[in-house]
């Protein structure tokens, strides 16, 4: 997409008025209700992109076509729930070596764990979930997140996947629905297609 596009003519979400995250977004038309289709700058994968996220120009970087990484965030308001997503795109030798991308994801997710194994056309999700605590005085508050490596069967390519979810303002609480979240996690992550 054009980030010059005029914002008046384009939808009114949060994924298309950012003008740095609609730079990312292959077109106006949804891929699914309420996501549209994202393309990595490397050019190396697309995925489902929630239409009231953006995407951090802060934490944003990018080397070559061979290494990305980007944290995008979003607020559901009328649920009080904040969520983020954290990737780390690779297309290089080194994604082989699975055991060191998960105990890397592991380190970033502060999880000690097993992983489960999905497979899906042209990937294998290995994926795995935790909880934290965050409370702040006394207003309890906790981080669930729902993690993934993501690694192309036919590449070099792999994705780090972290997918966490908490409330917006713990002193109003709020409830989240785990099994939906977890849902939605997935979803995502299989949405995740490599290009070469």
């Amino acid at each position: 997409m054009d980030s010059k596009a005029q914002p008046e003519k384009l939808p009114d979400t949060v994924a298309f008025q950012d003008e740095f995250t609609r730079e990312f977004m292959v077109s106006p038309k949804e891929v699914k209700e309420g996501y549209y289709l994202f393309k990595s700058r490397t050019g190396g994968f697309t995925m489902w992109f929630p239409k009231d996220a953006k995407i951090s120009n802060m934490f944003y970087e990018k080397h070559d076509k061979y290494f990305e990484a980007l944290r995008c965030a979003g607020i559901r308001e009328d649920e009080n729930i904040t969520y983020y997503i954290d990737m780390v795109y690779e297309n290089r030798l080194r994604t082989e070596d699975i055991e060191s991308d998960l105990f890397l994801l592991s380190a970033d997710a502060n999880y000690k764990g097993e992983y489960t194994k999905i497979e899906v056309d042209h990937s294998i999700i290995y994926f795995a979930k935790n909880e934290n605590d965050i409370s702040v005085n006394n207003k309890k508050n906790t981080d669930y997140k729902f993690f993934a490596y993501i690694k192309s069967k036919h590449s070099h390519q792999g994705v780090q996947f972290i997918y966490g979810v908490s409330c917006e303002d713990a002193t109003r609480g709020c409830h989240i629905d785990v099994d939906k979240e977890e849902e939605k996690a997935k979803m995502l992550m299989k949405s995740i297609e490599f290009h070469d």
